[in-house]
């Protein structure tokens, strides 16, 4: 892996003098990026870091700045973001500079999106891989994910219990520094405790916004009102503005809209998924959780929900009262319901 050969360069005290970062995985390209600027920071004195886009500044003033001797001595960082839209001859001063590279400054190239194909097929960036110098830091696929949290935990010092990793995945989602966050506050939660256990990690995340809009629906979807009613007043006691639990809600609701169009159509979890763009696991929930619907209630709860939007944003209704409201139309309070018509 691609952390595991900088590693190695740095251990051995010989970083390469340009280094490519390429994948959609920037959290982890951004985390190489900061272990070698520690490294140069503790053991060269790192003289300076400078960053350049790359369709903002010519190549030409960037590799000035890489050839400079620093005043004081030591190595300046110089790092170029979006090489990925660099192309043909505008990649020709770079090629010349690898020729000879700066004893005077670390060359790091970011290019998020970046595949393997392209890089093996672009000479100047198969030169840069053959030497160990340019490192993929691709998409996590999901059964990855839960051994890397395992992994950061350890590293921290701490022990994972069973189903903790997957319980903060189903909570934020699989972007990898969301996740990363999410395991920061769990580790704060627990202090000195060496254990990450499966409880501690429920009472975190009963308190997290993303698992409480996921609750908010599920009560919608069992016309529960005072339960919808308590989660709303958690949202907005965790600080959630009320324009974007607007638009949390219509996302789940159109998630919900989407799988039971599929559903309709015979499709089962793996396509699922796939067709919606969202972990197994989710799909897997959300095709649970669309039983307590009918498209046809869906679509008028969207259809509700654009109605809220307008008003909350002409301030014809207060944000908090506008979304009490919006519960109460999509779920109504039992005598509500029971009420005789013309009364």
């Amino acid at each position: 892996m691609s952390h595991v050969i900088l590693a190695r360069h740095l251990k051995k005290g010989a970083p390469k003098p340009v280094y490519l970062f390429f994948g959609e995985e920037e959290f982890l390209m951004e985390r190489a990026l900061g272990q070698l600027e520690a490294w140069l920071r503790g053991r060269e004195e790192l003289a300076a870091k400078v960053t350049f886009r790359a369709d903002k500044v010519p190549w030409a003033e960037v590799l000035s700045v890489a050839r400079s001797p620093q005043l004081w001595g030591g190595r300046q960082l110089v790092v170029v973001w979006g090489v990925e839209r660099c192309k043909g001859g505008e990649l020709k001063p770079l090629s010349a500079y690898l020729q000879d590279p700066s004893r005077w400054s670390c060359l790091v190239l970011l290019a998020a999106n970046l595949k393997m194909q392209e890089v093996q097929s672009t000479p100047l960036w198969r030169q840069l891989l053959d030497q160990e110098a340019a490192l993929a830091f691709p998409r996590f696929r999901e059964r990855e994910i839960i051994p890397w949290l395992e992994e950061e935990a350890k590293q921290q010092g701490k022990t994972m219990a069973p189903g903790v990793a997957r319980l903060l995945v189903e909570s934020v989602g699989q972007n990898l520094a969301e996740l990363a966050q999410q395991l920061e506050k769990l580790i704060l939660y627990v202090g000195e405790t060496p254990d990450l256990s499966l409880s501690a990690a429920r009472r975190l995340i009963s308190q997290s916004r993303s698992h409480t809009i996921f609750e908010l629906v599920e009560a919608l979807g069992q016309s529960r009102p005072e339960k919808a009613l308590q989660v709303l007043q958690r949202l907005l006691e965790l600080g959630e503005p009320p324009s974007l639990i607007l638009v949390m809600l219509a996302r789940q609701l159109r998630l919900l809209w989407r799988v039971a169009e599929i559903l309709s159509q015979g499709g089962d979890s793996e396509p699922l998924a796939r067709g919606l763009g969202v972990p197994s696991f989710v799909a897997a929930k959300l095709q649970q959780q669309v039983k307590n619907f009918t498209p046809g209630r869906l679509q008028a709860q969207l259809l509700a929900l654009q109605e809220v939007d307008l008003q909350m944003k002409s301030g014809a209704l207060a944000p908090q009262v506008s979304l009490e409201k919006i519960i109460l139309d999509l779920c109504p309070l039992p005598e509500l319901r029971e009420r005789p018509q013309g009364r």
